[in-house]
């Protein structure tokens, strides 16, 4: 008689497959046969309940629950995989400590793979480091970057420009033709004054520097830490997610410059919950719990604020991630990098032309 295979999914207590269940059987044989497991990667479970939960979604749009607007295929996707925990869960993974003799070839191998420049770290032995978290934040040597004394504006991070421009109709490009709203993106309930607001976006890959640094002499008055996803932030996730960046939780660093408003914008990113600020040690970001989306907590950073120069650290990421500077500047302001143009801390950004007058905007 022909033989039958059925399949059975079984769930832990955390919603994570751990296996499944074959059970082989012919007519005359009896309903008490033994059960026979086998593994499967965690991934590929991840994936299934991925798009369970993905089909649950789109039938509920169907029936009427009305989807984000401008969602997509792959931010509904990720928006499912509960991106926040398992960024917990890497990050508890990522500070674990590596015995010794391990140290070199899974440090060497991420290294390898990742093109990470360890002869400009502050230590090039890979043997100091006790865990992945350690490597993620490594210092570089003190000669590594030097800070453009020139220009006005350098780069925070080392990384890539994904786009840079104005603010146009409060809305900020991600990518060519790709916007988010700079209201939402800032978490003010009203409109955002946005005359002379010009904005660059720098994407961090897991390779890169992860500290990021003051990019100009400015004034850093208030922390917001806005909640939100943790979604991918790579170029392709740019490309294909709108409002990316208005969606994922967030560190907002505010203040002004010598020509007006001036931001900082730290922006979480999948396996990327933690980002941490060197004086501001009370914040915690990716925390259990429920949230809500687009909610915020503020810190006054002081009675007069802290100022940064150029080239100050500011913070850093436990893997790659992005940052965004949104600015006010004069007329005679001009970017000096391109989208898709890599870029190192202390790199000049753009500049203020000294053949007309160096205006202050309010």
């Amino acid at each position: 008689m022909m033989q039958m295979v059925s399949l059975v999914v079984r769930y832990s207590s955390s919603r994570v497959p751990v296996g499944l269940v074959s059970r082989r059987y012919y007519a005359p044989r009896s309903l008490s046969a033994g059960w026979k497991w086998f593994g499967i990667p965690t991934s590929l479970g991840v994936a299934c309940i991925a798009l369970v939960k993905l089909q649950r979604t789109l039938r509920g749009s169907a029936n009427g629950d009305k989807l984000e607007e401008s969602s997509t295929w792959q931010r509904s996707l990720f928006r499912q995989l509960s991106t926040r925990a398992l960024s917990r869960t890497w990050g508890a993974l990522a500070r674990q400590e590596i015995p010794t003799w391990l140290r070199k070839p899974l440090l060497g191998f991420y290294v390898w793979a990742f093109g990470c420049k360890m002869e400009e770290a502050e230590q090039p032995d890979l043997v100091a480091y006790s865990s992945l978290t350690e490597l993620f934040t490594r210092k570089l040597k003190t000669k590594a970057r030097l800070i453009a004394k020139e220009c006005q504006l350098v780069s925070p991070v080392d990384g890539t420009v994904l786009h840079v421009g104005q603010v146009t109709n409060g809305t900020l490009e991600q990518v060519k033709g790709v916007t988010f709203s700079l209201t939402k993106f800032f978490g003010e309930d009203g409109e955002v004054d946005d005359q002379d607001l010009h904005h660059i976006i720098l994407y961090l890959s897991p390779g890169d520097y992860h500290h990021f640094h003051s990019p100009a002499d400015w004034n850093a008055q208030v922390r917001r830490h806005i909640y939100g996803e943790l979604l991918p932030v790579a170029p392709w996730a740019a490309r294909t997610m709108p409002a990316l960046f208005a969606i994922n939780e967030r560190v907002l660093i505010s203040g002004t410059w010598e020509h007006g408003l001036f931001s900082m914008v730290a922006v979480g990113a999948f396996n990327v919950g933690s980002i941490s600020l060197e004086h501001d040690k009370e914040l915690v970001t990716n925390t259990k719990g429920v949230y809500q989306m687009g909610r915020w907590s503020e810190k006054a950073l002081g009675q007069d604020g802290l100022t940064f120069r150029k080239g100050d650290r500011v913070g850093n990421f436990n893997l790659g991630s992005t940052v965004v500077l949104v600015f006010r500047a004069p007329k005679n302001f001009s970017f000096l990098v391109n989208p898709g143009q890599t870029v190192k801390y202390g790199q000049s950004l753009g500049q203020i032309s000294s053949n007309t007058p160096n205006y202050k905007w309010g």
